[in-house]
């Protein structure tokens, strides 16, 4: 767990993620990449979904 502070507001984070070196976050999402992780694929897709313009309607 680790908490900050912004402003007026607490976050806490529960993950074990927050506890990685960014080396070890980078392992760790690779290997749930190739294991097919649904809930990361569902991540990475609402992520591009963001920066990915739609083909507009006829």
């Amino acid at each position: 767990m680790k908490e900050f502070k912004y402003g007026n507001t607490t976050v806490i984070i529960h993950s074990p993620l927050v506890l990685m070196s960014a080396d070890e976050r980078k392992e760790w999402f690779q290997k749930e990449w190739e294991k097919g992780n649904p809930v990361l694929k569902q991540i990475a897709k609402a992520v591009m979904d963001c920066y990915v313009p739609k083909e507009p309607s006829s």
